[in-house]
This record gives structure tokens, sequence and C-alpha cells, in this order.
């Protein structure tokens, strides 16, 4: 079995709380960090999710990895792992923030033998480091905040490949193949119309969709690539 990954691209350019819907189809984020992160930063990251999700009627539930089923149902699950130091507070400096004219993708989904699989990825050092210049509160709680927002949106690109099985890319939005800094760290930022009709179709199907139970044991993610670009590009395959 072949796996490669769907990534997100970031794109180097100048310069809420989320909403309990009980009737909205419930999606499981199976999740997992490389190191501990901060409480805000996690609060923060998932009340982005939501709230980019509650536009189209998914209501996301969070399970750590390893967590039991409990008897839970839900209409799709995803698993996604945050690489890295998600957190500013132990930033390695601007010596290792990454060169501006090479390309940096921030998020992948993988895809075995066509099959978009549902196991995404964030490079929370690559994104911290893309988004670090606009940074501009001293507050490291603030800055930790903005990067949870960052997380959130990139997490959401990788949701849509995954909910919608398609490799394809979306011309505005947060489906675009590319994101620049102001995107990520705007105080809102969104799914275009188009992408949020799909979600709420999605939402609004009586059957649940395929989840990892359907995946194989030898569809392990690899690891993805994250880098920060100057200029625009289709996803890296």
């Amino acid at each position: 079995m072949t796996i490669r990954s769907i990534a997100l691209l970031a794109m180097a350019v100048p310069f809420s709380v989320c909403a309990d819907n009980s009737s909205a189809a419930p999606l499981a984020v199976y999740y997992s960090f490389d190191t501990p992160p901060s409480a805000l930063l996690v609060t923060e990251m998932q009340s982005e999710v939501g709230r980019i999700l509650a536009a189209a009627g998914v209501r996301v539930a969070w399970r750590a990895v390893g967590s039991p089923r409990n008897g839970e149902d839900f209409q799709g699950i995803v698993v996604f792992r945050f690489r890295g130091i998600c957190s500013f507070d132990r930033d390695p400096g601007p010596n290792r923030h990454p060169a501006e004219s090479s390309w940096h993708p921030l998020g992948a989904t993988d895809v075995a033998d066509g099959q978009v699989l549902p196991f995404g990825a964030v490079d929370c050092d690559r994104l911290r480091q893309f988004i670090a210049p606009a940074m501009k509160s001293p507050s490291l709680e603030e800055r930790n905040a903005i990067l949870g927002r960052a997380m959130a949106r990139v997490g959401a690109h990788e949701i849509y490949h995954i909910l919608t099985g398609s490799e394809e890319h979306a011309h505005r939005g947060i489906a675009r193949a590319s994101h620049s800094r102001a995107e990520l760290t705007a105080p809102i930022f969104a799914f275009a119309r188009a992408e949020t009709d799909w979600l709420r179709a999605w939402a609004a199907a009586p059957s649940p969709q395929p989840g990892v139970a359907a995946v194989g044991s030898d569809a392990i993610p690899r690891e993805t690539e994250i880098t920060a670009p100057e200029s625009v590009s289709s996803a890296a395959r």
C-alpha cells in the first residue's frame, strides 16, 4: 500500500465560542500532541474548529487518542496528530524560521491507493514559525491563543479533505490550497459557501459516514512536510 499526503501550504504575504448544536451530526476528532500544549491553546483551537464547522451544522466531539468509545456513535471519525511544539513558550527563535523563498505545507491528510484516509496532521513547529512574524502582542497567552486559532484552521482544512474524500481544493476560504499569515491569524476565517453547503449536506446524511474502522492496519499516516512559502501553490502530493 502506497501512502502519500495532501498538503496545505502557507502563503507568505504582507501582512468565539463554539456553538453547541445538540441536533447536529457529531464528528469525533481523536487527537494527540507530541508535546504537552497549554490549556488555553487547546481551548482556543477546539473552540475555533467548533465555530468553523458549526456554520455547517457539524458538531465536534473531541477525544484523546486511546479514549474508549463507551458506546458512542459518531457520524464521522478523524484522527489528528499535532506534531512538534504547539506553543510559543519554547519558540526556538528567529534562526529556526523557514526561508521565505521555499514551500512549506502546514498540514496534510494521508491518501492510500487513491483513497483519502481519516488521518490528518498539523505541523506545529512550522506553523508557529510561519505565523511568528505576524505576532504583535507581547502577551504569551495571546500568542498561544492565536497559534491555537491557526492550528484550528489548518485542521479544519484537512477535516474537509477527509469528509469529502477528495484531494481537490477550493478557490476561496479555508478549503483553498494555501493560506496566508493574515488568514491564519485574523479574528475570522471560514469555509466559502459551496464548501459550507457540502458540509451541511454531510451533516444531514441519515447514515454514518466511513471512518477509522474502515481503514486497514497498514494505513499508518506518514510524517507531513510543512514549510512556509512566499507565493501560492496547489497541493503538494
